[in-house]
């Protein structure tokens, strides 16, 4: 997905979505680079993408690097519970996983707070997994996230300072008086209000198949609501805020 722009990212993953902070630009998704490396080490999301001419999938949601880091996790508990049906194996192999992408991140010498999010996640799925038996109990941190991050940002728009305004301000100083403006509140008033949305929608599909036990379906629904839907709302918020830096140099 790219799209050219004319002159003129509060977020799930989340490195991995059990220890997603409830903003989209939240330090999973830092903005520290915003031109991915070849090895796909960087991380990405609305920081990574907003002042570039052309939108970069790869850099909204981190690179290689970061479809690992949301993905691997998930994706290893959930087949090896399919294949062994051990909650214990299932969950130290998830947990073990994130302690290495954590250690290639400290021996690379980059930032490791995107995994270490993450890694408090998945330890306590993990845990919840274990002492209940049951696999559905690993998804639990996740659920609460999404619903802890869509409460924040309802909050943020009903009390008129949309929290996507409030950390594009702080990435892109072209719009630091955004709030001073009626077209700025409404624009990031509506992009708020998209990744609102997005964690309503995670936690209506997910919350049932978790209180239903599908643990393997919860496992697919996380990981297909996770990086894809993020870089959708990232592009959209991308657009949204192009859009509105144009009016205003045109103006």
């Amino acid at each position: 997905m790219s799209t050219p722009a004319h002159p003129p990212t509060p977020p799930d993953p989340e490195g991995s979505e059990h220890g997603g902070a409830p903003a989209p630009a939240e330090p999973a998704t830092a903005p520290e680079s915003t031109d991915p490396a070849a090895d796909g080490s960087s991380r990405g999301g609305l920081g990574a993408v907003l002042r570039e001419e052309e939108f970069s999938v790869s850099d909204a949601i981190g690179g290689r690097r970061g479809i690992l880091e949301s993905v691997l996790p998930t994706a290893l508990f959930v087949v090896l519970f399919v294949v062994t049906r051990s909650v214990m194996v299932a969950a130290v192999a998830a947990v073990a996983v994130v302690v290495v992408l954590l250690v290639a991140r400290i021996v690379a010498r980059q930032s490791p707070s995107s995994v270490l999010g993450g890694l408090l996640g998945v330890v306590i799925g993990a845990v919840l997994a274990v002492r209940s038996g049951d696999g559905s109990d690993f998804y639990w941190p996740g659920i609460v996230t999404n619903v802890v991050a869509g409460i924040v940002l309802l909050i943020s728009v009903l009390a008129r300072r949309p929290l996507v305004g409030v950390v594009i301000a702080l990435l892109d100083p072209r719009v630091k008086d955004w709030a001073q403006q009626a077209d700025a509140r409404r624009v990031y008033t509506r992009a708020t209000l998209l990744f609102t949305a997005l964690y309503i929608a995670k936690v209506a599909v997910q919350l049932p198949l978790l209180l239903t036990g599908q643990v393997a379906a919860l496992g697919v629904a996380k990981i297909a609501m996770g990086l894809p839907a993020f870089a959708v709302i990232v592009y959209l918020v991308w657009l949204m805020h192009r859009a509105l830096i144009m009016r205003r140099e045109g103006a």
